[in-house]
Order: C-alpha cells, then structure tokens, then sequence
C-alpha cells in the first residue's frame, strides 16, 4: 500500500540523520559531494524536491552547502530548509568551554579536567559569539583586571594558554560568517524564555575556575540574538524565509515538541 508522501518524509528523515552522523570537515569535500548526491537521489525517486531538517550546528553546516550549490540545482532539487535551534552567530556558552570547561551539569566530572578536550573541538572556536551579532563594546568574560569582547579572542586564546585555538577560530569563522541566504525557502524555528548563559565573571584564579553566569534570553543554549539572526534574509531573497518562536521550548526538548512536529509535518505534505 502506497501511503501518500511517505517517501518524501523518509527521505527527509534520512537527511535529518546523515547531518547528525557526518561530521563536517572542509578538507572532506567528499563529504559533501556525497551529500548532493543523496539529495538527487532521493528527489528522483520521490517525484520532487525534498525538505532539508537541521538541528543546532547542523544548520551551519546546511547554510554552507547550500551557499555552495548553483541556484538552478537549489530550485530543483530543494522544496525547503527547516531550520531548528540554529546558533547562526554562535553562542556565548562556548566561551565557558574554552576557558574553563564545562560539565553540563554532570556533578561527578570535573570541568577542569575535560576542558583540554573540549578545546580540541574544532566546534568550540567555531560557535564562539560573532562580531555581526555581538555589539562590539559588550563584555562577554570579566576579570578582576580585563574584559573581552568579540573583537578579544586572539588576546583571550594566548591568555588561557591556548594560542592553536586563534588558529582554529581563523579557519572556520569565514566559513558562514556572513550568513549569505541560502536561496531556498527557509523555515526558522527556534526556543526563547529560558534562561541562556550569556557573560561569564571570572576572580583572579581565571582560566581555572568556574565563573559566576550573567544569563540572557534564549533556548537554555542559543543565545536569542543568534538564533534570530535568519531574519536578516528576509527581503534578502526572493524565496520565503519564515520565523517562528517556540516561547518556553529547550534546546534539545524543541525536537519532540507537538507544535515542532506539527509545522514539519506541515512543510512536508505542502505543495
């Protein structure tokens, strides 16, 4: 029995799960290649575009294969971008990351000790806060003798001891730095009321001690001034971009929100 748009929804399912479990490298541009290729694939046998499904920093690496296909291939093969908790701008927290680690809240693993780890994460310098989104006079960590802002990153690198990282951010801050519309139909999802690290205070024992949390608005990980920076493409392109908040919603917990599945749901069986 053939069930009216069910190929389209695996399909779609499917890309939501190879963007989950291919991690991005610039120098893999197999990674990619492969991606198109699927995408054709499964617009074949589907008798249409399909619908692109990311989450957090899969939006990042969506935005950049998207920015890199010719416009003629987007308007064939692609019917939209769903776009779920997306720290277009990056997001404060990771600056407790790279200073001082962070445990999550897991009270048996010592933030300390991690932390050399979560630096090696070239994602850590990636999803630091950007200056397009950041004012550049906001102090996001305090010490009793500096304050660093999103133009103080390589000062903050050499100062935490940790000098490769100004390497790393140098290498993946053009990736999407200008957040260039991706020319499909964009549909932006993203959570708001829940307190979201923001700034961080750090006493003279900075980097190796856990800070006081200044928090913002946010999902309880985006910041909300990165996550509705997709507004900017508005008017930007002559496809649709629509946003929509989910007040209350996490992170992670927006996933398997009724409103969520429904909107996807919505997108998927359009026409």
């Amino acid at each position: 029995m053939k069930i009216p748009g069910l190929p389209q929804l695996v399909g779609e399912l499917c890309l939501l799960i190879f963007f989950v479990v291919c991690p991005f490298s610039d120098e893999n541009k197999e990674y990619f290649l492969a991606l198109q290729k699927m995408i054709e694939e499964m617009a074949e046998k589907a008798g249409g575009p399909v619908v692109l499904i990311a989450h957090s920093m899969g939006n990042m690496y969506t935005l950049y294969f998207l920015n890199q296909q010719p416009q003629a291939w987007k308007d064939r093969y692609i019917k939209a971008f769903i776009s779920l908790g997306s720290p277009w701008a990056g997001v404060a927290k990771t600056l407790r990351v790279l200073i001082s680690g962070d445990n999550n809240r897991i009270p048996v693993i010592s933030p300390l000790k991690i932390r050399s780890q979560q630096r090696s994460a070239v994602s850590t310098s990636w999803l630091l806060p950007y200056a397009h989104s950041w004012t550049k006079d906001q102090v996001l960590v305090q010490t009793p003798t500096t304050n660093y802002t999103v133009l103080d990153y390589q000062r903050l690198y050499k100062d935490i001891d940790f000098e490769d990282g100004w390497m790393m951010r140098q290498d993946t801050e053009p990736l999407v730095a200008d957040l260039s519309p991706p020319g499909v139909a964009v549909h932006c999802l993203y959570g708001s009321g829940i307190p979201t690290q923001a700034s961080f205070q750090y006493t003279d024992k900075f980097p190796d001690v856990e800070p006081t949390v200044v928090m913002s608005d946010g999902d309880g990980t985006v910041n909300l001034q990165s996550a509705t920076q997709c507004g900017r493409w508005v008017g930007g392109q002559k496809q649709p971009v629509m946003l929509k908040e989910l007040d209350g919603n996490e992170h992670v917990d927006m996933l398997l929100n009724f409103t969520t599945v429904a909107y996807i749901k919505d997108v998927l069986f359009s026409p």
